[in-house]
């Protein structure tokens, strides 16, 4: 798991957040995003004994929670952009949205389609094995037609759940019918915690709207574990993230 945190402006992990993700392997990205004219090595040299200062206190918390620990610390012109370099090169599954959370009993997993299905469930077991932790898989069908369908993917996710040692009865399935998706997801993590969801590949209505995870995390208010998409072999990378330090 890919935790990202802007360190010198006060952002903090909530303690149930650390303690949902003491079964995982953390990669702890404790950042600081500067200004274009200011070079990564000139801020590594201005702050980084405060940031040294910061990262530690986190690596303690996550550490005394049960969870192994992994460090980067950067210094960059584009957070959004050395978070997706720090993500690939650590190979993280998912990458965490935080938010508040002063508790964690509920966790909803929407289920799209078949589409990186073998993380989402691997992720979904990593923070549902706890004793305390109740799995809702969720899945919107577009039509009355389609529910069965839907019902036969959660149901495929549930086993597999029991498999990776969540219990069956910490888990429920919901399938509801609508047009608007994301409107329903919204909705039904409203009486949740924490959502885990699977990226999505990105689209004009993303750029210009916001992708579907960030919108979920402004409009729920709580966590988002974000399950990283499978990379694309032929995608371009010359946006390389080339302006930081780490």
């Amino acid at each position: 798991m890919l935790v990202p945190v802007a360190v010198l402006e006060g952002q903090v992990i909530p303690d149930q957040l650390t303690r949902l993700l003491s079964e995982t392997t953390v990669v702890l990205l404790a950042y600081h995003e500067i200004p274009e004219q200011t070079a990564p090595e000139q801020a590594r040299e201005q702050f980084e004994p405060k940031v040294r200062d910061e990262l530690d206190e986190l690596v303690s918390a996550f550490e005394a929670a049960g969870a192994t620990v992994e460090t980067r610390l950067v210094f960059t012109h584009d957070a959004d952009q050395t978070t997706e370099r720090i993500a690939t090169e650590a190979d993280c599954d998912a990458v965490l949205l935080s938010n508040p959370a002063p508790t964690i009993a509920r966790v909803i997993v929407p289920i799209k389609e078949d589409i990186n299905l073998e993380t989402i469930t691997k992720v979904a077991a990593a923070v549902g094995r706890r004793e305390d932790i109740e799995l809702t898989l969720f899945h919107a069908a577009e039509e009355d037609d389609a529910v069965a369908e839907g019902e036969r993917l959660l149901d495929e996710v549930a086993n597999e759940l029991a498999v990776l040692g969540v219990c069956r009865e910490h888990v429920s399935r919901v399938v509801v019918v609508a047009q608007n998706p994301l409107q329903a997801l919204i909705e039904g993590a409203a009486d949740h915690d924490v959502v885990v969801m699977g990226e999505e590949k990105p689209t004009l209505r993303g750029r210009l709207f916001g992708e579907t995870s960030d919108r979920v995390a402004e409009q729920t208010v709580g966590p988002v574990l974000v399950v990283r998409r499978p990379l694309d072999p032929e995608a371009d990378d010359a946006d390389a993230d080339t302006d930081d330090s780490g």
